[in-house]
């Protein structure tokens, strides 16, 4: 067979449709033609090449089974079936018929069908990795795991570079939750195939996930080794300085990476956040800095630097930040929350309370923002506000708290009778809570001074 990427054959055929000129083909050429279109999906042209092979091989049974794998591809269990019902006929003994065949009783659900005939496929002894493959996946369908699995290891021993196989016969073990299991599976393979980087990185992946920190690093050592440009293994190995606070060693895997980044910026993150770790809050707003500068999409590097100026106290640097970040994640309900309470700080109370009108919008279950609405409410003398606010949050979640803070805003609003009222509601809902409250609202502390005189 020629080339697969390249080849000939298809060549000469899409110049003879291009020319409209008729051009000789035996049998065997339509069947590699067709088959090719086939492995590409190019089912326009895959018809095309069939309707001619038709036109020069009428009623040859091979040209009519790529008919069937053609009808298969186009998901038309219909026609395929009465092509299925035309073969019957003809006793054929074909690996391709045997997994059409396969792959029909597959989409129709019938899983166990669908394995006999694939398993009928295999005693011809062609593409065994590929019908063991297959296999496998119907034992998945099946939920049986175990058979999935002896089926995968079947197609790796049958063709050791078939990465659909490897990375299938991972995720059963992960499914069967068998991590010890995996790892040795994946030193197996390595024996098999010491120079596979792609095999260390997932050794590394499963060390690391069984907190075996020294084995991982020694493995995505090995994977960066045979391949530097493997930035996932430097990714992982960071990780596992992380996982041992080791803030500094991480920050060299990152920084040496970077050489073979092509998309940088996530790294320079990940550099941000150690030095936030270890309290380099500059070098800290060095790294997001240059990370909203390789890529000003990533909405969390404009929220860190946000972090940063919040805390340095530096309002009004930090809304310019997280204004960014909202501008690209704007229903980010902690970006919101953020910049509701940094409007507090800088006294702009209409966009806090715009945004914490949003906030129950979209978090209408979180009794927080409402206990935190009716605070600020309170906060900036809008009583009247507040208290319907809380009435409607009694309506939902009737807590104490709530009763305390419709209270306050009874007293606030020199309603002693309805203070009173909500107040004794309150304590006895929640008689612990009042000592807190007296210390946050000072009008109860007051009341109830007067009261006991």
């Amino acid at each position: 067979m020629e080339d697969f990427f390249d080849n000939e054959l298809v060549q000469r055929f899409e110049q003879m449709l291009e020319n409209k000129e008729v051009v000789f083909f035996d049998s065997d050429e339509y069947l590699e033609i067709i088959m090719y279109y086939l492995d590409f999906m190019d089912l326009e042209y895959a018809l095309l090449a069939l309707e001619y092979a038709e036109k020069s091989y009428p009623n040859h049974t091979e040209i009519t089974i790529k008919w069937l794998e053609y009808y298969l591809a186009k998901g038309n269990l219909k026609k395929a079936f009465s092509l299925i019902e035309y073969l019957k006929h003809f006793e054929v003994e074909d690996t391709d018929y045997f997994i059409c065949l396969g792959r029909y009783w597959s989409e129709k659900g019938m899983h166990a069908k669908a394995i006999h005939y694939y398993q009928k496929a295999l005693s011809l002894g062609e593409e065994i990795d590929y019908i063991h493959n297959s296999i496998g996946n119907e034992y998945l369908d099946l939920e049986d795991l175990e058979n999935a699995l002896k089926h995968f290891k079947f197609a790796l021993e049958d063709n050791i570079d078939d990465d659909y196989a490897f990375f299938s016969c991972l995720f059963c073990y992960d499914e069967l939750h068998k991590p010890n299991l995996s790892i040795e599976f994946l030193q197996d393979y390595i024996n098999k195939q010491p120079y596979a980087d792609f095999a260390w990185f997932q050794l590394g992946t499963k060390q690391l996930q069984s907190n075996k920190y020294d084995d991982a690093l020694q493995s995505f050592d090995f994977a960066i080794a045979i391949n530097p440009h493997n930035i996932s293994a430097y990714a992982q190995k960071a990780l596992c300085y992380e996982k041992v606070k080791d803030w500094e060693s991480a920050i060299q895997v990152y920084e040496s990476s970077l050489e073979h980044d092509e998309s940088p910026a996530f790294t320079h993150l990940q550099i941000g956040y150690c030095y936030n770790k270890l309290g380099s809050i500059f070098k800290a707003l060095k790294s997001f800095l240059q990370v909203v500068y390789l890529d000003a999409q990533l909405d969390q590097a404009w929220y860190e630097i946000f972090e940063i100026y919040n805390n340095l106290a530096n309002y009004d640097e930090a809304l310019y930040y997280i204004n960014k970040a909202l501008e690209i994640d704007n229903d980010n309900i902690n970006y919101l929350k953020k910049r509701a309470y940094l409007y507090v700080q800088l006294r702009q109370f209409e966009e806090s309370i715009e945004d914490f009108r949003t906030l129950l919008e979209l978090e209408y279950t979180n009794i927080n923002n409402y206990l935190a609405f009716g605070e600020l409410l309170m906060a900036i003398g809008e009583f009247e506000q507040a208290k319907d606010h809380i009435t409607e949050s009694i309506k939902k979640f009737r807590r104490a708290e709530f009763f305390y803070q419709l209270s306050n805003c009874y007293f606030m609003l020199k309603d002693e009778t309805n203070g009173k009222e909500y107040l004794t509601k309150a304590i006895t809902l929640q008689p612990d809570l009042l000592d807190e409250m007296k210390e946050r609202y000072p009008q109860l502390k007051s009341t109830i001074r007067s009261k006991r005189k």
